[in-house]
């Protein structure tokens, strides 16, 4: 008889749960949007989107968050369009216990930008993805060019595919744009003072720099940083006895050597 009333006595309390878990459900789905929050972590990148063109792009789609209520708000609808926006890199849709509807985005990341045979133009991210130009926001990045082809359309992906780093996804010239472009960025004095990638018609790399006309030889991405290393060895010393007019072309392709053309 006692088990059956402690069971009795379990059931009637799983049963209270569960009923003001929907009745607070319910209420909560009643509850009217008194605002609705947009926060973007842009992570130190450039600005590519604002918190106006999420709205304006939700408004675009004729969804209504604020002033609605909280269970009729298109939740998923707007998931999906922010995990569509090729910008934003994360999105997490929540909402408060008061109706408040916050979404929290974290905005990818151009690294550098690259402009193929067909002058078709691009940005590579930090993580080695593939995202269009911001028409409202250009960045400010190093440009890649040259012996590029051209790449088919560019849709969003994110993280890793086949257990390998995204970049590993891209053409091979790609790749070397993209590891490159890491080095260049990850060293305080090439990133100051390298502006372009150029891929020749043989697939070499070659650098030019903000200040001087010299063409910097890099060949390919083996041994980058020790030669990115030795090219600012070269500048900080030997530039400084020759003078920045002295050399035509800095071949960085020969292990621990800088090897210079003067200008005839």
């Amino acid at each position: 008889m006692k088990r059956i009333l402690s069971i009795l006595f379990w059931i009637a309390i799983v049963a209270v749960v569960c009923s003001l878990f929907i009745f607070a459900n319910q209420r909560q789905n009643k509850l009217v949007c008194p605002e609705f929050r947009i926060e973007i972590d842009y992570q130190n990148a450039p600005v590519l989107v604002t918190q106006s063109n999420i709205r304006q792009e939700i408004t675009r789609q004729k969804i209504k968050v604020r002033g609605n209520e909280t269970g009729a708000i298109e939740v998923e609808r707007i998931r999906q369009l922010l995990n569509d926006n090729p910008f934003i890199r994360q999105a997490a849709l929540t909402i408060g216990v008061n109706g408040v509807v916050k979404a929290s985005l974290t905005q990818r990341n151009p690294l550098v930008r690259v402009i193929d045979l067909k002058g078709r133009q691009f940005y590579i991210d930090d993580e080695g993805a593939l995202m269009p130009l911001s028409q409202e926001f250009p960045a400010r990045v190093i440009i890649a060019s040259g012996n590029i082809k051209p790449i088919g359309k560019i849709t969003k992906k994110s993280g890793l595919k086949n257990g390998q780093p995204q970049y590993k996804n891209l053409p091979a010239v790609l790749q070397e744009i993209y590891v490159t472009s890491m080095a260049l960025r990850k060293e305080v004095f090439s990133n100051a003072f390298i502006e372009q990638i150029y891929v020749n018609e043989t697939g070499e790399l070659e650098l030019f720099p903000k200040i001087g006309q010299q063409k910097i030889i890099l060949g390919d991405t083996t041994n980058i940083d020790e030669k990115l290393k030795n090219l600012k060895v070269f500048y900080h010393a030997g530039m400084k006895e020759a003078g920045w007019n002295t050399y035509k072309t800095i071949n960085l392709k020969f292990r621990n050597q800088v090897v210079c053309t003067k200008i005839k």
